[in-house]
């Protein structure tokens, strides 16, 4: 896969056979294609978690129960995704539509701003994704920041595209 001014470029040098399709590195796809890659790696991640969400909601778990298994199943195959590549905004909706949709067995029965509150204040400390994938988002903001002198108004328009 040619990257940069040469992403078009047809020749093979050295016999090396260059793929036409998506090249999946890390468990990330990458192409050039943007519809393909929402589909290679967000749709396909949602397909999955879906799946996951059907196991599980046969198992006649406490809320507290379903709470663990999101943060301790569902959020981490998510978040890896999250942290390489800017997440579409109806990607976040549609996660959050099926962790509520699992949480409550059909619709929301409190607010989801009360089941993000900490067990103090009456909530369930629910992963908020918008913060969760915003504070991933710094992360790498304060890498990048840190090892170079760049300006840092680029890289903030750059990190808040949504």
């Amino acid at each position: 896969m040619w990257i940069g001014s040469s992403r078009n470029n047809k020749a093979k040098p050295f016999g090396i056979k260059w793929p036409s399709e998506p090249i999946k590195a890390l468990g990330v796809f990458y192409t050039y294609d943007q519809k393909l890659l929402l589909e290679k790696n967000f749709i396909e991640n949602l397909d999955k978690i879906k799946k996951l969400l059907n196991v599980w909601s046969s198992r006649g778990l406490s809320i507290y129960g379903k709470v663990t298994i999101i943060k301790s199943l569902v959020i981490p195959k998510f978040v890896y995704l999250a942290s390489l590549m800017s997440t579409p905004n109806n990607v976040i909706v549609e996660l959050n539509r099926l962790l509520y949709k699992f949480l409550w067995n059909g619709t929301d029965k409190v607010t989801r701003l009360s089941t993000i509150n900490e067990f103090e204040k009456g909530g369930l400390r629910m992963v908020d994704l918008e913060c969760m994938i915003k504070s991933l988002r710094l992360a790498w903001l304060k890498r990048i920041s840190a090892k170079t002198r760049v300006n840092r108004k680029i890289i903030c328009d750059i990190f808040w595209l949504v």
